[in-house]
């Protein structure tokens, strides 16, 4: 039995090589997904803007544009509304605003945006902030507490002055340390402060799309099966046999997909509160699309494997993998910066992306073009190779 089970995986080339590369395969995308957050690595897309008459911090600005662990996209806005406006849409993790010197009012001038689905990004992003300006500016952090304080103090002494400023210049040197830069950094959430949890939100559109893959990818796989047994060679004598077959599967596995995606979101709705009855058009848009694309999809890989064992493997390292890089498993933004762009071609973060634009942010239906748009295009292409497939390997 060992001897016949061996040669069987040995003549199955593709079973073979896709059983052996999806383990180390898997084990890279979540080694690099979680060394980047073992050591304060962990890499954020960041909106920058900055007030008028604030060149004391022009310093400060090129140092955030140096540091690896942070990527500022786009240039420096004059305006917070730009920025949170960025961090609105989800084109950024988090968002920066450099107010600059504020005097005494104790307002603080650093002001960092973060929207509510993400509050680890803009904890993340301050505690570096604070980091940068402790290592990089310990002058600057300096200057800034002491205007906080003047005030309570009554003002400084012209010796107590001259001092402070040997100091100054002594940290902005490097000549001395400051241990911890405080009050200089205010965190704001930005976007709809709604009732449920925008984590549920996103947990939801995440498990969605990552059942609809599974199970599509499971009930596609009988079309081998019926193709091994002859089955469908009866079908295929028919005029367009093949499309009918390719098609009549795909009706099937879409509407399976939306019953699964319903019962998720009823549930999401029932015990967490996700607005799903508010927005019901868009979301049967966006599940409709999320269910087409898992169909092609999977149609797409049964059609190209020839046995049951390949089919398993190539499904399995398809759905692992669209789901570890898509964000179905980990966010995307507590990736390296590489894998969230390889992440940003998956069916998973389209259909993230869409549920969170539809169920969270409120977007209109233009502003959701792009990721509807990718899923329709995957559910049409894979379809149409499946149908192209189907018709060589079928003997009519």
């Amino acid at each position: 039995m060992l001897r016949v089970m061996a040669l069987s995986l040995v003549r199955d080339r593709g079973a073979l090589v896709l059983s052996f590369l999806l383990p180390p395969a898997i084990f890279v995308i979540f080694a690099a997904i979680f060394s980047a957050t073992a050591n304060d690595e962990l890499p954020l897309k960041v909106a920058l803007g900055k007030g008028n008459n604030v060149e004391a911090w022009d310093r400060f600005e090129e140092v955030l544009r140096a540091e690896p662990s942070l990527r500022i996209v786009g240039a420096t806005a004059l305006d917070p509304k730009d920025v949170s406006r960025q961090v609105e849409q989800g084109t950024v993790d988090a968002g920066l605003f450099i107010r600059g010197e504020t005097g005494g009012d104790k307002v603080p001038p650093l002001l960092v945006l973060t929207e509510p689905g993400k509050p680890l990004a803009g904890g993340i992003l301050s505690g570096k902030i604070r980091s940068l300006i402790t290592a990089e500016m310990p002058d600057m952090a300096l200057s800034t507490t002491v205007l906080a304080i003047e005030p309570l103090i009554g003002g400084l002494t012209p010796a107590q002055t001259e001092r402070l400023e040997t100091a100054t210049a002594a940290l902005a040197t490097g000549d001395r340390n400051l241990d911890e830069a405080q009050d200089l950094v205010e965190t704001a959430f930005v976007g709809p402060q709604k009732r449920h949890n925008a984590a549920v939100t996103y947990c939801a559109g995440a498990v969605a799309i990552l059942f609809l893959l599974f199970s599509s990818m499971q009930s596609a796989a009988v079309l081998i099966d019926e193709r091994n047994s002859g089955i469908l060679d009866r079908i295929a004598v028919v005029p367009r046999g093949p499309e009918i077959v390719v098609h009549g599967k795909f009706l099937f596995l879409v509407a399976q997909g939306v019953i699964q995606a319903s019962l998720i979101f009823a549930t999401a709705a029932g015990f967490y509160g996700v607005d799903v009855i508010g927005n019901l058009g868009l979301w049967l848009l966006v599940t409709l699309a999320a269910s087409m694309a898992a169909a092609g999809l999977a149609l797409a890989a049964a059609a190209t494997c020839t046995t049951k064992q390949q089919a398993q493997a190539v499904t399995t390292f398809i759905v692992l993998v669209c789901s570890a890089v898509g964000g179905s498993m980990v966010p995307r933004f507590m990736m390296p910066l590489w894998l969230q762009d390889l992440g940003r071609f998956t069916p998973n973060a389209w259909a993230i992306e869409a549920y969170q634009g539809t169920l969270w942010r409120g977007e209109a239906l233009t502003e959701m073009l792009p990721e509807l748009g990718g899923l329709l295009g995957l559910a049409a292409l894979s379809t149409m190779y499946a149908v192209s497939v189907s018709k060589r390997r079928l003997r009519v």
